[in-house]
């Protein structure tokens, strides 16, 4: 089945991969920086890719180009353990839908039982601390980030950060995700990148065009592409933006929201992020999920208490290009 990898991540939680060579390389690329020594101590994460579906309660998802289950037993201490088999091509494409749907899913939850949070959002650096930007998909986090790094400015993620109970921001080491209209959302930092991750985004433009909007498939680039020296953290959270589209609203509008909004929002995307998780049949894992939920919202009160928070809404109608460059100017995060 091949050798393992380790992983090692700020507020000491670890995932021990083992698998194909395919699955190797995606995982290795992905985390890239993050790379430790298998010194044979139980981590926090064990996943297993693995020919044969495994026994016993799973989760099934299906797309055109892949197929895959996942048994993740629940553990009330200890690692969380994981088998995934992964049928179908092209097998990199599984491979990216597995790590979004499986194994950072299970990996936030040995974060939170870590005593911190894998969130969703993005977060760039502003006077020395982090402006950290909560938003669902399709929001604008990553362009948002591109334009940062191009215009010089630290970013931890821009789609997901690590955050500690006393508001310490770090970043995750993943790749960041971009789609074909990056030309248009972040200009700058497309004009950046060396030619062949800018083929590679002409190319989903075409898949695109080709599928009429059924296939949008996003392309992971290093943030070292855009902008040598990547910033790690941590850094302290300085203010909080949550960002949503609206049919309210004909403008961009920010009003406060507070912090319990905040827990409440981050909480909302976490949840969302592991509904295959909980979809999943283990009748151990709705008990692992909730307390999950709740060192999370410990963390996170912790986290954004006394830290400014204002809810941004811009205007569902606005194409992508005309939402991020009002953002943008709002937020000031290319100054």
């Amino acid at each position: 089945m091949g050798t393992a990898a380790r992983f090692t991540f700020p507020t000491g939680v670890d995932l021990r991969l083992a698998g194909d060579r395919a699955a190797q390389q995606h995982f290795a690329a992905e985390y890239a920086g993050a790379g430790a020594p298998d010194d044979g101590s139980v981590p926090s994460l064990d996943v297993r890719f693995v020919r044969a579906p495994p026994a016993g309660p799973r989760i099934e998802g299906g797309h055109k180009t892949a197929r895959w289950s996942v048994v993740a037993p629940a553990a009330e201490a200890g690692s969380l353990r994981a088998a995934i088999a992964l049928r179908g091509r092209p097998r990199f494409f599984g491979l990216s839908l597995v790590q979004g749907y499986f194994v950072e899913p299970l990996l936030s939850v040995a974060v939170a039982r870590a005593g911190a949070v894998l969130l969703p959002s993005a977060a760039i650096g502003e006077d020395g601390g982090a402006l950290v930007i909560m938003g669902s998909s399709g929001t604008g986090k990553s362009s948002l980030s591109a334009r940062a790094l191009a215009a010089g400015r630290p970013v931890l993620g821009d789609d997901q950060i690590l955050l500690d109970g006393d508001g310490r921001c770090w970043r995750f080491p993943r790749r960041m995700r971009f789609y074909s209209d990056l030309p248009q959302t972040a200009p700058a930092a497309y004009a950046r990148l060396p030619a062949s991750a800018r083929r590679q985004l002409q190319a989903r433009k075409l898949a695109k065009l080709l599928s009429r909007g059924f296939v949008r498939p996003s392309y992971a680039i290093q943030a070292t592409e855009i902008a040598a020296g990547a910033a790690t953290g941590p850094l302290a959270l300085r203010r909080v933006v949550l960002l949503e589209r609206s049919d309210e609203t004909a403008q961009l509008t920010e009003e406060p929201a507070g912090a319990q909004v905040a827990v409440a929002h981050g909480l909302k995307l976490l949840a969302e992020q592991r509904a295959r998780l909980a979809a999943g049949g283990d009748p151990g894992w709705p008990a692992a999920l909730e307390s999950a939920a709740a060192l999370e919202r410990q963390t996170l009160s912790a986290a954004v208490g006394g830290t400014p928070v204002t809810r941004i809404c811009v205007p569902r109608g606005w194409s992508a290009p005309r939402a991020i460059t009002a953002l943008a100017a709002h937020l000031g995060t290319e100054r």
